[in-house]
């Protein structure tokens, strides 16, 4: 309210309805003066660089939000699980190493300490273009709500080439490495801080200095390939491929990246020099850190990616089974009903995708893609979509949601996400 600075008497009388002073609701005055001294906080100051507006104390803007969560009793516990998904109790607190230097060198607080999780990423889009470095608090009910994250810099830049995201990131490269490393304050209590590394595919990428998502070894937090190929016979029988559901692929460890650092940086050689067994796709310094088990990617670039997938999914299968033509006059029709039957549409600044929301809707109204199949298809490729349809409609609500997911439901959502890319493979090679 005091940021839109309304007339004093309609504050006034707005005020008076609410009871005056018997009402919780501040008057005008102490409302410009609490805005005044919040801005004036140190944790707001900006600085203008070449590559953009960017924050200059991170830790201390990080540590009065999560202060201002533990004053308003907002701040939430979030639990660890170990492989078996059970709670692993939290029963120590930080304590500061008595030679001062970093108490988890690899970014790794045990499971067991006290501690404020924080998520960091690049966030595309807008108009005109830029990439958004933003900060999220987990330990609150909503985390991923636009309104409980904090804004760290805006870059005017339409790529996040790496080049490009070394700039965006190095005026906060030391207070990243001291939370990787050390402890915040929430509270009044020392707590050891536990940080996440969130975006697309390509932004995470970028950042742990990953060749990116099109390379041998395609994701940073395991080692498994994309598909088997001869060229990489040995090292796809030691870590599989990510297209075999049964089998456990090897996580990646932070103490690699941490290996590939120093062999990049102050050994002075070249990832070619070392080969593909060795450097696994990590073939530039990195720029921040983090263990690759704490790689969270957004969850709505998942549901726009897999959505598209999915409605080109039918148009495939109308070209297989009958002809070219026919695939692309189905898709202008689709289209058409999607718009008029369910109000959805792709957007230009999604690289011609569906919005997050649109996604929802078009899963819940699967029946305008699974009717148009009718007659169309075999009825055996008709049954086999509309499952896919239905499998995917349960998951996309646990993807768009700003919400903190339960375990049980944690547990439900892999189950069926396993039954979903299987029945993908097995009908649609």
């Amino acid at each position: 309210m005091s940021g839109h600075r309304p007339q004093r008497a309609k504050c006034n009388r707005l005020r008076k309805g609410f009871g005056a002073g018997l009402s919780q609701m501040a008057s005008l005055p102490h409302l410009w003066m609490a805005r005044t001294l919040l801005l004036n906080s140190s944790a707001y100051e900006v600085s203008i660089e070449d590559s953009g507006a960017h924050r200059t104390q991170l830790r201390l803007a990080v540590e009065q939000r999560l202060g201002r969560l533990c004053a308003a009793n907002l701040f939430l516990e979030r639990p660890l699980y170990d492989s078996s998904g059970k709670e692993i109790p939290k029963t120590r607190t930080y304590t500061t190493p008595a030679a001062g230097g970093p108490t988890y060198p690899d970014g790794c607080p045990p499971a067991d300490i006290l501690d404020a999780q924080i998520s960091i990423g690049l966030d595309k889009g807008g108009s005109p273009s830029s990439v958004k470095v933003v900060v999220g608090l987990l330990n609150q009910a909503a985390p991923n709500r636009l309104g409980n994250t904090l804004l760290v810099a805006v870059c005017p830049c339409e790529k996040d080439k790496y080049e490009d995201v070394a700039a965006m990131i190095r005026p906060y490269r030391a207070a990243v490495k001291y939370l990787l490393r050390r402890d915040v304050i929430v509270g009044g209590q020392r707590r050891a801080a536990r940080i996440f590394l969130t975006g697309d595919n390509l932004g995470i990428t970028t950042v742990i200095g990953h060749k990116g998502p099109n390379d041998s070894r395609p994701w940073p937090t395991c080692l498994a390939a994309e598909l088997p190929t001869k060229a990489h016979l040995a090292l796809d029988l030691e870590f599989g491929a990510m297209q075999d559901l049964c089998c456990t692929h090897p996580p990646h460890h932070s103490s690699h990246l941490v290996e590939m650092g120093a062999a990049l940086t102050t050994g002075g050689r070249m990832a070619a020099e070392l080969g593909l067994s060795v450097h696994l796709s990590i073939e530039r310094p990195q720029l921040v850190i983090v263990d690759p088990r704490r790689i969270v990617p957004w969850p709505v670039h998942l549901t726009i990616g897999i959505t598209r997938r999915i409605l080109r999914l039918v148009v495939e299968i109308l070209i297989a089974d009958r002809s070219p033509l026919a695939g692309w006059l189905f898709a202008d029709t689709l289209a058409e009903d999607l718009f008029e039957e369910a109000g959805v549409h792709p957007v230009p600044y999604h690289g011609g995708n569906f919005i997050g929301r649109h996604c929802g809707t078009i899963a819940r109204r699967r029946d305008i893609m699974c009717r148009g199949l009718h007659g169309r298809v075999s009825s055996i490729r008709v049954s086999a979509f509309t499952r896919a349809w239905e499998l995917w409609a349960g998951l996309v609500p646990t993807l768009n949601r700003t919400a903190y997911i339960p375990r049980d439901e944690q547990q439900r959502f892999a189950s069926d996400a396993k039954a979903f890319m299987g029945l993908l493979q097995r009908e649609f090679p």
